[in-house]
């Protein structure tokens, strides 16, 4: 453990290029004591701004342990955080290859580090960029695990701006499969519109022929009231003339009737007349 925090804070101070420890340490309180001046008062709330990815209850169980010292504090939860980090790199299999390299003893840390081969550094960086990382933890995890891999300044800014060339390259592959998607989204979504309004065309069409035809029957219909109401007419014209030819015949049934009683009437007369002359004498002047 004491090799892994020796050799994460070699490489820490080398890339951020300190001159001495003493200094670091100097600097480091005093940019400490001015954030927490500045900031909160709560030396928690503090810790949890800067490690917002430790426990709060292991925050406050280490500002106990150094009798509430910031510093002190600081110093062990990046240690903790560093922790953190390794042990989760190394449950994704990309264990760093500098703690390998580390010494038990402090003093050989830089010599360590700064005998790692290129082909570590070569075998550890192609490991990262095989995978297709899309998480952002992954990413932090591969720049920090390249910075603690560092020889020097120099590895650094090489490893980094590896990283940077990986990451635009994931950031372009991820955005142009997401074009391809969309475009190919948006490909199918006008496909779909497209027949659907093919049916909707046909939809029309047929409702505009029934709309016709049923113009049409309309028409028809109105035509037909009109011949039917002539024939109504019609029809009530000739039952008034029969009404009236039947008028005319009872009339002059009646009159037929009235003439042949008449008729056997007269008949009757000259019929009794010609039989009283039969039986009546001849008068002779």
């Amino acid at each position: 453990m004491s090799a892994g925090v020796c050799g994460k804070r070699v490489g820490f101070e080398e890339i951020c290029g300190s001159s001495s420890p003493t200094s670091a340490k100097r600097s480091r309180c005093s940019t400490f004591g001015s954030l927490v001046r500045s900031g909160s008062d709560d030396p928690v709330s503090f810790l949890l701004q800067m490690f917002p990815d430790v426990d709060p209850e292991v925050v406050k169980s280490v500002l106990g342990e150094h009798d509430n010292k910031i510093e002190d504090a600081i110093d062990r939860l990046r240690v903790l955080s560093f922790s953190n980090i390794s042990e989760r790199i190394k449950s994704q299999g990309l264990e760093p290859t500098i703690i390998g390299n580390f010494s038990a003893v402090p003093g050989e840390s830089a010599t360590s580090c700064s005998q790692m081969s290129e082909e570590e550094v070569r075998s550890a960086h192609t490991n990262f960029c095989g995978e297709n990382i899309t998480d952002g933890s992954k990413w932090v995890d591969l720049f920090v695990h390249e910075m603690m891999s560092a020889a020097d300044l120099d590895d650094a800014r090489g490893r980094a701006a590896r990283i940077l060339e990986v990451f635009e390259r994931s950031i372009i592959t991820n955005s142009k499969a997401s074009k391809e998607l969309e475009h190919a989204s948006l490909k199918e979504h006008l496909q779909s519109l497209l027949n659907d309004n093919q049916i909707l065309k046909k939809a029309v069409s047929i409702q505009h022929e029934r709309h016709l035809e049923q113009e049409q029957k309309e028409k028809e219909v109105e035509l037909l009231k009109l011949v039917i109401s002539q024939y109504q007419d019609q029809a009530r014209n000739l039952e008034m003339k029969i009404r009236i030819l039947n008028g005319i015949s009872e009339m002059g049934s009646q009159i037929l009737v009235k003439i042949a009683h008449q008729n056997s009437l007269t008949m009757m007369i000259i019929i009794v007349i010609v039989s009283d002359n039969r039986h009546s004498p001849m008068v002779v002047l």
